[in-house]
């Protein structure tokens, strides 16, 4: 409701608006495989507030089934009687291509439609190079959104104004089993209301000690608002208006400015998946996309599952299952693991994380896999290979995460946590923790692998 472009100029330019909501039926239901079932219920949950809190401003919300949204849009504006139609643009293949298809149709059925800049504070075309080129590297672009940020600040459009009533009925929202989804219990707050006391509470402390708390798991040193963001609960401007009011243009190497850069990364991807919308199902990188990744069944298994060997693996990939929520660092270690250790092609891992992460974000997501991959928009990445061992033991140093979600280690003593096939057989049997038996040995030795891995890369033809 605050801050939502399309909305406060859909109820400035009109004397009554009528929100419309599409449950696309080739992303929805859980059937699909695309949609998991802790963002469809996120998604419901907060559709649920959204519908009460626009009718306190006579706005109906009317919820439409469709394999077709364009067509069904038009539909309704023309029922309606509708004078226009306006949206937020987005900026990923496929939602640019619905995009486009609307604006077709409502242009041929005489329906005005207007699109409006919201999910970015600056879209495709308005950071290019000196040679009017996109932005390859993250590194210049984050100095050219900074210098375009200081030459127009961001404003909030507010809330919009309370309408005209309408003889319209609001439609229910679904609930999640209608579509298919079983129950799952979220653990972030939902709705606009969610979003605003999850922002609230970030600002208070956690966002100046961001720097330093961001990358251990154990500790909530992270907003954890990407959900929101995604389903637009809460806007981009709103959090950046909360990074610069901590400090975030005043020092640029602190905490709020550190946070503000993990935003202009959700951007700098964006702007990448729009110039470049192979890269949803191909390397970046052109040379990588001859790569032949072997078909690994048992190591996907055993990394979905949490049964790799490594600790602050299945940790990480045990708490998305339960939670459809990972930690940044994690998503790192976990995604460079099936990709380096497991050899496993990226794509698996970018499905895998779209059906159970209730943040899914399709820019965000392919652009960290193919970081992690190596086949993305980084110079020289082949030979990073993170270390899962070396890992937990930065972030995790007292596996106090590892323990949460891996019961079967709770006994296992703080030097072997993090390689607990280390322990003598005695040892092993004294923390009720037999390797094999308890939990599985490694799936792979790290250094055979990365050592693999860097080779497979390097002789690649260039």
């Amino acid at each position: 409701m605050h801050d939502n472009t399309a909305l406060a100029a859909a109820a400035r330019l009109a004397d009554a608006v009528v929100g419309v909501f599409v449950v696309d039926t080739r992303w929805f239901p859980a059937t699909t495989g695309c949609m998991g079932p802790f963002q469809a219920s996120f998604w419901l949950a907060s559709l649920t507030e959204l519908r009460q809190a626009l009718l306190a401003l006579n706005i109906p919300l009317r919820i439409v089934t469709t394999a077709d949204p364009a067509a069904a849009l038009v539909a309704m504006a023309r029922q309606l009687g509708a004078d226009g139609i306006t949206f937020n643009k987005e900026y990923e293949p496929r939602q640019l291509a619905l995009d486009r298809r609307l604006t077709r149709l409502a242009q041929d059925a005489g329906v005005k439609v207007r699109a409006c800049k919201d999910g970015v504070i600056f879209e495709e075309f308005e950071l290019l190079t000196g040679s009017e080129s996109v932005y390859h590297v993250f590194s210049p672009y984050k100095r050219a959104w900074l210098a375009a940020l200081a030459d127009n600040p961001v404003q909030s459009t507010g809330l919009p104004r309370k309408n005209a009533a309408l003889r319209c009925a609001a439609d229910a929202v679904p609930a999640p089993h209608a579509l298919g989804y079983g129950d799952v219990k979220n653990t972030l707050p939902t709705g606009e209301s969610g979003a605003a006391a999850m922002l609230a509470n970030f600002s208070a402390r956690p966002i100046l000690e961001y720097a330093v708390q961001r990358n251990f798991p154990a500790v909530d040193g992270s907003s954890r608002l990407s959900a929101h963001l995604n389903a637009g609960t809460i806007s981009i401007r709103q959090c950046v208006m909360a990074a610069l009011h901590a400090g975030a243009a005043d020092d640029r190497s602190g905490s709020a400015a550190t946070w503000l850069a993990e935003l202009i990364w959700r951007e700098f991807y964006r702007m990448i998946l729009f110039h470049y919308p192979h890269t949803a199902a191909e390397a970046f990188q052109r040379r990588y996309v001859t790569l032949a990744w072997p078909a690994r069944p048992d190591r996907v298994t055993a990394w979905s599952r949490g049964e790799t060997g490594y600790p602050i693996v299945d940790a990480a990939m045990r708490s998305l299952i339960a939670t459809g929520w990972m930690h940044n660092r994690l998503r790192m270690i976990t995604a460079m693991f099936l990709v380096k250790d497991l050899d496993v092609d990226w794509r698996v891992g970018e499905n895998f994380f779209r059906q159970w992460l209730c943040d899914y974000d399709q820019a965000s997501n392919v652009g960290g896999w193919q970081w992690s991959a190596g086949t993305g928009t980084d110079a020289a990445p082949y030979f990073r290979v993170m270390n899962p061992i070396l890992q937990g033991r930065r972030f995790d140093p007292h596996g106090i995460f590892v323990r949460r979600w891996l019961p079967e280690l709770s006994q296992v003593p703080v030097k072997n946590i993090h390689q607990p096939w280390l322990m003598p057989p005695s040892l092993q049997k004294q923390a009720g923790c037999v390797i094999g038996r308890d939990y599985p040995a490694p799936v792979v030795d790290h250094g055979q692998a990365r050592l693999a891995a860097i080779a497979r890369f390097k002789n690649l033809p260039r």
